[in-house]
């Protein structure tokens, strides 16, 4: 802070003569609060100062303060306006931000062609995004010609700068297979752990069924637990639920009730039907937890409100049988005939 005070004190008398360069200074300052209190009004008054004079830092963030309403009312035309000054001078966010703009309709008319040609600027100059949003136009050919082979060359060259989107494409595309690019499991776990290194969960769901299938590969399940978990801390129910399933089963990890009975909660707290069927199973056999067969009737219902086929049976047999409810043949009735769908019924009863 000491360093930023003296900066400060230094560049204002140098902006206050018209400098653009200390005036970006400034405008930067006040926009995050180094050395001074932040204030996004001056930082845009000193953005505004600067940009005038063809500082193409400063036209920039003036358009990001357009662009998302910071020190002024949100207003998508102005920001247009600095993105193309910027742009005009080689600014290559600026760039990639008309690209999204043309694309989107904000503060103009929707125009791919020029969404094109800016996206195209900021990716020949390295913008990942730009890259990955190329890819996208190809290969979905709303407005132009769909070109796979232009499609797959963009989402390349995104995912080998990092674009986390762009690696989990080329995983998806190495995954699948199609005409023009044959299926190839290696490359598309390569891909996918580039992408779920970064968090994509999609990427991590992928990763943990093909470990856990061992369809194309050998089976690890332990590899299978890891990125189960990396998904489920991440918030992904599927990826919670599978989770419990593993310390129930004790595949990749040490059996352990207690670690399923907390991942079950989880997902099913936020309306997983698998997990609340699970758990309505736990409490049914006691297994981890005190038998109740209360509770077990209460997840089995929240699970066959969702129509999980087993959950509905199990939930018809705790009817028949007054178990942890009062006996009710048609209420047996109702829930039997909900679960149809599901192969002939058995007592055995196994976790999903």
């Amino acid at each position: 802070q000491g360093d930023y005070k003296t900066a400060f004190k230094k560049w204002k008398p140098i902006a206050e003569k018209g400098n653009s360069t200390a005036q970006f200074n400034l405008g930067l300052m006040y926009d995050r609060g180094d050395g001074v209190g932040q204030s996004f009004s001056k930082a845009i008054k000193w953005y505004r100062f600067a940009a005038k004079q063809k500082n193409v830092g400063a036209q920039f963030n003036l358009g990001l303060m357009y662009y998302n309403g910071e020190g002024v009312g949100k207003n998508y035309e102005k920001a247009l306006k600095w993105f193309l000054y910027a742009a005009a001078q080689g600014n290559i966010g600026a760039q990639y931000n008309l690209g999204w703009m043309f694309e989107k309709g904000e503060g103009t008319k929707p125009n791919h062609k020029r969404a094109i040609k800016w996206y195209r600027l900021a990716a020949k100059n390295g913008n990942s995004l730009a890259q990955y949003n190329l890819g996208l136009i190809y290969e979905k050919g709303e407005r132009i010609r769909r070109n796979f082979a232009k499609a797959f060359k963009w989402y390349l060259k995104a995912g080998n700068l990092g674009n986390a989107e762009a690696q989990l494409k080329l995983a998806q595309i190495y995954d699948r297979g199609n005409d023009n690019v044959k299926k190839d499991i290696k490359k598309a776990i390569k891909w996918y752990v580039s992408s779920a290194k970064q968090g994509k969960v999609q990427a991590q769901l992928r990763l943990a069924k093909i470990y856990e299938k061992g369809s194309w590969i050998e089976k690890n399940f332990y590899h299978a637990v890891k990125w189960y978990k990396a998904a489920a801390d991440k918030g992904s129910l599927e990826a919670q639920s599978r989770l419990g399933l593993h310390y129930i089963h004790g595949k990749g990890v040490k059996k352990n009730f207690t670690k399923a009975i907390y991942w079950f909660h989880k997902a099913a707290k936020r309306g997983d039907p698998k997990a609340q069927y699970n758990l309505g199973l736990l409490y049914e056999k006691g297994d981890g937890v005190s038998k109740n067969l209360r509770k077990a009737v209460k997840w089995y219902l929240m699970a066959a409100e969702q129509d999980h086929k087993k959950a509905q049976a199990n939930l018809g047999w705790m009817y028949v049988n007054g178990m942890g409810v009062k006996e009710d043949f048609d209420a047996a009735a109702k829930w039997y005939k909900r679960s149809e769908g599901l192969r002939k019924y058995s007592n055995k009863k196994h976790f999903n």
